[in-house]
């Protein structure tokens, strides 16, 4: 069952980016930088990118772990609409690889039966999986952003009104923060400020920590972090002393 994607207070400062598979630390740290994250569910589904996929960390390296995905509408086909193809036992093999990945890992089992409830149900559809995925991790990390998806208030793009505009009035944000990688084009940045909603970019410095694989190696899942670090990850993310 989803959660519920409550009606985020106004008077705040919104970020939006599209549901991402089992996400990175920037991600993380996007999200614990806001009031309110909107997941942008109301755009096509891109395979090059990390909606359906991300990396965990092995003995080997770094591995994917990619869910079978199937897009009913081909290349046009909306990532609220994308599902999970169910002829794939693809829960039980991404918990075996998460499992064999971290069980040795200091806070593994600290974790491991919030994580394990969510590769446990019967998941439809790709941005079910992903926010619920994501309401768990930041549970983790004692995150409280209020998430809310785009869908709950356009099945498309609006056509008169920049999107990230729209959602900001809809949800009365006075202020929006673009990814440092930028998730909002110049054009949206002058939009936003005619619109009098002040942009920000999110700074971000991707933070180094114990690894039980050796070396350390960046830009693993988010589950990286809580299996290694535990209580402290969220000060590490946040880089406090």
């Amino acid at each position: 069952m989803s959660p519920s994607m409550s009606a985020p207070r106004q008077k705040a400062m919104l970020a939006c980016h599209q549901p991402h598979y089992l996400p990175w630390l920037g991600y993380i740290d996007k999200i614990s930088k806001v009031e309110m994250f909107c997941c942008i569910d109301i755009i096509p589904f891109d395979a090059s990118l990390y909606q359906h996929r991300n990396k965990t960390r092995t003995e080997a390296g770094a591995e994917w772990l990619i869910l079978p995905v199937q897009s009913p509408d081909g290349e046009r086909t909306l990532i609220k609409d994308i599902c999970l193809d169910p002829s794939v036992p693809w829960n039980s093999e991404h918990w075996a690889q998460i499992q064999h990945s971290y069980a040795r890992a200091p806070y593994f089992a600290m974790y491991a039966d919030k994580i394990r409830s969510v590769y446990r149900q019967p998941w439809h559809t790709l941005t079910d999986l992903n926010i619920n995925l994501t309401h768990v991790i930041l549970d983790c990390f004692g995150i409280k952003t209020k998430l809310f998806r785009a869908s709950q208030f356009f099945q498309a793009p609006p056509k008169d009104e920049n999107l990230l505009v729209a959602l900001s009035r809809k949800v009365g944000a006075i202020s929006y923060m673009s990814g440092a990688g930028g998730n909002c084009s110049e054009l949206d940045r002058d939009v936003l400020e005619t619109a009098g909603i002040t942009h920000i970019v999110q700074e971000f410095k991707h933070p180094a920590y114990p690894q039980i694989h050796g070396e350390f190696m960046p830009n693993m899942n988010a589950l990286d972090l809580l299996f290694n670090c535990g209580p402290d990850s969220e000060r590490i993310l946040s880089h406090e002393q």
